[in-house]
C-alpha cells in the first residue's frame, strides 16, 4: 500500500519540480532576449534622434564606418526614391538577396528583427526625404535603415539555452532524488497515523470483546435456566449490566476522541474562575475520598481566572482526581494545587499511589494505554480518559505532564495560559 503510495508522491513531487524549474529556465531565456532586444532597441533610437537632428549637413561626420570591427554590428542603407539603394556604411556587407529581404520593413518605423539564414537583425527606419552629403557626395535620400547585427547577442542566448537544456537533465534527475525525499518525508507522518489507527482499531477492538464475551456467557447462562427466578440470576443479570456500562462509557469516550480528530467538537470559551472549578470539583470527590479513607487536601489560590471551555475544564478535572482515587490506596492522601506563576495557572493533582514506572510514565496520555499490561481491569476504566484530558488541556493552549516514582505515588502537572485580558 504505502509502496504504491510513495511511487505516486514520487512522480507527483518531480512533475511539480520539473515544472517550476523548466517555467523558470524558460522565464529566463525570454527575460534574456527581451533585456538584450531593449538594450538594441535603446542604441537604435539613440542613433535615430542623432541623425534625424543633424541629417541636413555632411552625413559621413556623424556616420562612420566600421572598418576595423569584424561583426560590422551597425549598418546604414541609404534608400532613395523607388526604393533605390543610394550607399550604404559600411559597404558590401549584404549581398542582393539580403538586401531584399530588408526591403521588406521599408515601411517600419519602429524597431523590428529580421531573420535572414542563420543571421538574425534588428533594424528601424528613419524618414529623410531630403538631399544629404554622404562622403562628399550629395545625394536624395528618402529614409535611412539602420540595421544592428544580433550575433553576439544570439550566440549569448544560444550559450544560454545550452546551459539550460544541461540544467534540464541535471533537474530531472535532482527532480527524482528530491522527489523521494519529500515523500518518504510526507509517508512519514501518513504511517504513523496509520499506525495509531491500527493500533487504535485492534485496542478498541480487545476492549469491546472482553464486557462482550461476558455478556454472551451470562444470556447463556440466562438461556440454560430459563425457570429461574430474577432473584436466582441476580448476580449475572447485575455483572451484563457492569460490562453494559463499561462499554456505554468506552464508546462515549472514543466518540468525543473520534469528533476531537476531526475537529468537529465546538469548544464554548468564557471567562472561567478556576479556583471556583476545582473547589467544586474537590466537594464531588470528597464523599467518595471519605468511604476509602482517603484525605483529600486542597490548597488553591483565589481569586485564579482564565478563558475557556468550563464543562471541558471540568471534565478535565474530574477525568484527572478520578484516576487519582483510583490508584490510592485506603488512608493514602491526594492533594490540589493551584496557583499563579507568571501568565499561567499552575494546577498540580498528586496522590500517593502505587506510581507509574519510567518505562510507562512517557506512554500514559497515549490512548487505551494502561499499566497492566495483561489487562487485567484490575481498575475499573477504558484507558482513555488521560487521553481526552490532553487533548482539553491542549486545546486551551495549554500543557499536561506527569512525574512519578513506584511506591511513592505521582503527580499531574498542568498548565494554563490566564484569561490574557487580565494579565
Amino acid at each position: 500500500m504505502f509502496e504504491k503510495t510513495r511511487q505516486r508522491l514520487v512522480l507527483l513531487n518531480s512533475i511539480v519540480l520539473l515544472i517550476i524549474l523548466g517555467s523558470f529556465g524558460t522565464f529566463l531565456y525570454f527575460y534574456m532576449e527581451y533585456r538584450l532586444n531593449s538594450q538594441v532597441d535603446e542604441t537604435l533610437q539613440h542613433a535615430k534622434k542623432h541623425i534625424t537632428r543633424e541629417h541636413k549637413g555632411d552625413m559621413s561626420k556623424f556616420i562612420k564606418p566600421e572598418e576595423n570591427d569584424d561583426d560590422q554590428r551597425t549598418i546604414f542603407l541609404f534608400w532613395g526614391k523607388n526604393d533605390i539603394l543610394q550607399a550604404e556604411i559600411p559597404k558590401n556587407i549584404f549581398s542582393k538577396k539580403v538586401k531584399a529581404e530588408l526591403l521588406k520593413e521599408r515601411n517600419s518605423e519602429s524597431t523590428s528583427t529580421v531573420h535572414i539564414g542563420s543571421f538574425y537583425y534588428r533594424t528601424i527606419n528613419i524618414p529623410i526625404h531630403n538631399s544629404i552629403s554622404i562622403n562628399g557626395s550629395t545625394k536624395y535620400v528618402e529614409r535611412i535603415q539602420l540595421i544592428y547585427n544580433l550575433k553576439r547577442e544570439r550566440e549569448m542566448l544560444e550559450h544560454l539555452l545550452i546551459f539550460i537544456e544541461f540544467g534540464s537533465v541535471i533537474s530531472v534527475v535532482v527532480a527524482i532524488l528530491a522527489g523521494f525525499f519529500l515523500a518518504n518525508r510526507a509517508l512519514v507522518p501518513i504511517q504513523l497515523a496509520w499506525n495509531k489507527q491500527s493500533q487504535f482499531v485492534a485496542d478498541a477492538s480487545h476492549e469491546l470483546r472482553t464486557p462482550l464475551a461476558v455478556m454472551k456467557l451470562n444470556l447463556e447462562r440466562l438461556f440454560r435456566h430459563p425457570k429461574s427466578s430474577i432473584e436466582e440470576e441476580s448476580e449475572n443479570i447485575s455483572q451484563s449490566i457492569s460490562e453494559i456500562k463499561y462499554m456505554t462509557k468506552m464508546i462515549s469516550e472514543l466518540l468525543t476522541l473520534a469528533r476531537s480528530d476531526s475537529n468537529q467538537l465546538e469548544m464554548i470559551f468564557s471567562t472561567v474562575q478556576l479556583d471556583t472549578l476545582l473547589n467544586k470539583v474537590v466537594q464531588d470527590f470528597s464523599e467518595l475520598a471519605k468511604l476509602k479513607g482517603i484525605n483529600l487536601i486542597s490548597n488553591i489560590q483565589s481569586p485564579v481566572e482564565i478563558l475557556g471551555d468550563k464543562e471541558r475544564l471540568y471534565q478535565l478535572f474530574m477525568i484527572i482526581l478520578d484516576n487519582a482515587l483510583k490508584y490510592t490506596p485506603d488512608n493514602g492522601q491526594i492533594t490540589v494545587q493551584c496557583n499563579v506563576k507568571g501568565s499561567n495557572a499552575h494546577i498540580v493533582i498528586a496522590d500517593t499511589g502505587e506510581g507509574v514506572s519510567k518505562e510507562d510514565l512517557p506512554l500514559i496520555f497515549d490512548r487505551f494505554y494502561r499499566g497492566d499490561k495483561a489487562r487485567t481491569r484490575k481498575y475499573e476504566g477504558t484507558g482513555l480518559g488521560l487521553s481526552i484530558a490532553k487533548w482539553i488541556i491542549e486545546l486551551h493552549g495549554g500543557k499536561i505532564r506527569a512525574t512519578s516514582e513506584m511506591g511513592m505515588g505521582t503527580q499531574i502537572i498542568m498548565h494554563v495560559p490566564l484569561n490574557k485580558r487580565h494579565i
